[in-house]
């Protein structure tokens, strides 16, 4: 080991510590790149924040990328829109995606493609013609559920990254997951800031802005991406979520809550004509279910607690509960204990007050039933 480098065991270790300080997400991704050069060396690092059900990008952080001079603030947009599209519009190796679905979600592009890296789109199209050849990818996973990912980049006049560096990624790969989740809950508990009325964008055939509207041009700005002059680029989670909209049956919404500094941002997005080409995506800042899903899930919040949590909002007692689920009334009573614990609250009023008199609350009224993942039909 080359003097002054950490043994994995030190990584691990003190990743785990930076994760329960709670940090905000940038200087958390700062913090955690810092550690990781402590045990081989990376030019320069790009963080993203995925979506836990569609597993679809909601920010990007390509600080390090253009410090590094590899991108400047008005060729990153463009960048990012290629990374958007080898993600998720052609396929490509070592998606954030696909690597969520290995059993190891760590890749080196080089040894994916066995020494023929031309193969992927995304190397041709930006890794490449940026200077940047050698990538090594991770998607961070915890219990099943991906949280976030991060692109480590190497440029032409250093070396490829090795299986080694790849083993030492994965050992914190789960740790890092923790700390994103973490990390989002001060977003989730953020009180909104901008504009309360919703927002229109509709993107063209190629991902071009054919509108957008005053409040949703303030709601894009909020998003902490890098846009290009004259608001030409979308964030890579508008187009994430466009290229999913299109692949989806038509008149199907779909939608996604974005992490902010002020708060999330829920996107919905539909197919407005026949032809499918174009998409409509309103962005508001009004708490809905996708935000209160997420924000319970960064709490660790399970599907089964979510199921009791909207039964104890409707007024049923413990017993009922038991009853509707088919449980035991002390399996109900231990999943209130840590449903409880989880969102820091002490009663069940607290806990209607605190989670579902914005956002379920007309759902819970209504007697909506839940599907099997704990969210409402």
């Amino acid at each position: 080991m080359p003097q002054g480098r950490w043994p994995t065991e030190r990584l691990i270790d003190d990743v785990a510590a930076l994760g329960r300080r709670g940090l905000p997400r940038r200087r958390y991704y700062a913090e955690v790149t810092a550690r990781l050069r402590r045990v081989f060396d990376c030019d320069a690092a790009c963080w993203h924040t995925l979506d836990p059900e569609t597993r679809l990008i909601t920010s990007d952080a390509p600080d390090e990328l253009i410090s590094a001079g590899v991108f400047t603030a008005t060729t990153a947009p463009e960048a990012g829109a290629k990374l958007v599209a080898s993600e998720y519009f052609t396929p490509d190796f070592n998606t954030f995606a696909g690597l969520a679905s290995r059993r190891v979600p760590v890749g080196i592009l080089s040894q994916t493609t066995k020494g023929r890296p031309q193969r992927s789109t995304r190397y041709r199209e930006l890794l490449e013609p940026s200077g940047i050849p050698f990538e090594m990818r991770a998607a961070f996973v915890s219990r099943g559920r991906v949280w976030g990912a991060v692109h480590l980049a190497r440029r032409s006049d250093q070396h490829d990254f090795t299986p080694l560096e790849a083993a030492a990624l994965a050992t914190i790969t789960t740790l890092v997951a923790d700390g994103i989740r973490t990390s989002l809950r001060f977003d989730a508990a953020r009180q909104p800031r901008g504009p309360s009325a919703p927002g229109l964008v509709i993107l063209g055939p190629r991902n071009e802005i054919e509108m957008v509207t005053p409040p949703a041009r303030e709601l894009i700005a909020a998003m902490e991406t890098q846009a290009a002059p004259g608001g030409q680029a979308p964030p890579a989670a508008v187009l994430a979520l466009a290229g999913f909209a299109r692949g989806q049956t038509p008149g199907r919404g779909d939608a996604v809550a974005v992490p902010t500094s002020s708060g999330w941002v829920t996107l919905h997005a539909s197919i407005p004509d026949e032809l499918g080409d174009r998409v409509a995506i309103v962005l508001e800042r009004a708490a809905t279910a996708q935000s209160t899903a997420v924000r319970l899930e960064t709490d660790g919040v399970s599907a089964r607690e979510r199921e009791i949590a909207v039964l104890l909002a409707q007024g049923l007692t413990n017993l009922e509960v038991a009853r509707t689920l088919v449980l035991s009334p002390y399996t109900v009573q231990d999943h209130i204990k840590s449903l409880f614990e989880k969102t820091g609250v002490s009663s069940r009023q607290e806990l209607v007050a605190r989670i579902f008199l914005d956002e379920y609350l007309p759902n819970v009224a209504g007697g909506e039933p839940l599907t099997s993942n704990g969210a409402f039909a």
